[in-house]
């Protein structure tokens, strides 16, 4: 039961006796003490002591339409009273499935699952049973899920990751098995790709990429990118998978598969498919897609939760929601805006910030080097971003933590909370110069 009398200090005190580090995900574990909230509603969080926060994270961009949609919340409840939940199938599994598809035409088949990790340890155990071959293959800086094979040079050490031209493979955290399978991949460098993929081209069963790499902040493939890897996958006989967690929903109904052209084999989905609620999905051509079924040398695909009937409803209702476009297309028109105000701010300022994004996705790079793969966002300046994330975070304004990580708004935010996050940039970039002045 919520204590609506405690403070932040006090759970957060209560919380270390039962809880490491008094949260449940490592990634929340960034300031002494943790912020507890206790309700959210729109582009608004309030705290257990009842201040209210601008929010500028929305559940690391799962929240795509904003905290406490009267749709969503109405679906989930609905679907809670008819009092079926695990284990079992409904029509509702079915008609959630044939509204992806509408929505991603280039997918053929689509099962669901509970998280983006899971969607990504079925995508390479699949992989492996089409091809016949174990390793997997992935770009520097781009994360997939929290799994041993898949959490690989995400942020890695730039003194122990190699040259840039051919990254070493180093795994996520302690605790991580480091496999001889994985292959790392610099992002946006096709002939990098096209001569490791093919001296390892008996070896690699996929190969996966976020088409925008977005758990670094936002780097867009330059043009041909994709549809060269698209080409030189099929020819190495690798399977191409679209990680779509970030992109999915956000770049518009169809993901990136369906902004730049380009169809991969299999897909993974998530955070943007129920507006906050936990529910993820691995879609693809068909004929890969049913490797999953029962039987025989096919891959196995179980879960307790999987297709669970009120992440589903909230899922439905999403995809309903924003199947038009113009959703999508709001966030696109928005964004575009707040990157150029941001922009002519630091110029102004004399502030080499370059503010990257689409979709509701934002981030900003502290640096004047143009950013185009994880090295070069490494160059982005901590000390600054961390002055200007602390800035807006006294001001009761919420960034991500972190300057190679994502920040997100959602159709929820309005005019005037674009002009808060401008102004209080303005101020952080004020301050930032009288204390190099």
């Amino acid at each position: 039961m919520n204590n609506l009398g405690s403070s932040s200090q006090e759970l957060y005190d209560r919380a270390l006796r039962s809880i490491p580090a008094g949260t449940h995900s490592n990634s929340r574990a960034t300031a002494v003490p943790l912020r507890y909230f206790s309700r959210a509603q729109g582009s608004r969080l309030w705290d257990v002591e009842g201040q209210e926060w601008l929010d500028f994270v929305m559940g690391n961009a799962a929240v795509v339409l904003g905290h406490g949609h009267p749709n969503i919340i109405e679906a989930v409840n609905q679907a809670m009273r008819l009092g079926l939940g695990a284990g079992v199938e409904s029509e509702l599994s079915i008609q959630a499935a044939e509204a992806f598809l509408s929505c991603v035409p280039t997918a053929e088949q689509v099962r669901f699952t509970n998280t983006g990790t899971e969607a990504a340890i079925h995508a390479l155990h699949l992989a492996r049973v089409v091809t016949g071959r174990q390793g997997l293959a992935k770009m520097e800086g781009a994360y997939h899920g929290w799994w041993d094979d898949v959490n690989v040079s995400t942020w890695s050490d730039l003194t122990k990751a190699g040259p840039a031209e051919r990254p070493v493979a180093l795994p996520g955290g302690p605790g991580l098995r480091p496999s001889p399978d994985i292959t790392i991949l610099p992002f946006n460098n096709l002939e990098a790709a096209r001569e490791i993929l093919t001296a390892k081209k008996e070896e690699i069963a996929a190969l996966f990429i976020e088409p925008v790499l977005i758990d670094i902040g936002f780097i867009e493939p330059e043009p041909g990118y994709l549809e060269g890897l698209r080409k030189l996958t099929s020819e190495l006989g690798i399977l191409l998978v679209f990680d779509e967690l970030l992109t999915g929903f956000r770049l518009g109904p169809g993901g990136a598969q369906g902004k730049y052209g380009v169809t991969p084999d299999l897909s993974l989905w998530s955070k943007g498919l129920a507006n906050g609620f936990p529910v993820a999905a691995l879609a693809g051509r068909r004929e890969i897609m049913e490797r999953s079924a029962p039987g025989a040398g096919n891959a196995p695909f179980v879960g307790t939760f999987n297709g669970f009937r009120p992440a589903l409803a909230a899922c439905l209702t999403a995809l309903e929601l924003q199947k038009d476009g113009t959703v999508a297309a709001n966030l696109h028109r928005r964004t575009e805006e707040l990157k150029r105000e941001f922009n002519a701010l630091a110029q102004a300022a004399g502030i080499a910030a370059q503010l990257h994004g689409g979709g509701g996705h934002v981030q900003p790079y502290f640096t004047d080097v143009t950013v185009r793969d994880y090295r070069s966002a490494a160059t982005t300046d901590v000390k600054q971003y961390r002055a200007w994330a602390d800035h807006l975070g006294a001001n009761h304004l919420i960034v991500a933590s972190g300057p190679l990580l994502h920040s997100a708004f959602s159709a929820a935010h309005g005019d005037q909370d674009f002009e808060r996050f401008l102004e209080l940039t303005r101020q952080a970039f004020a301050l930032q110069g009288e204390l190099h002045a």
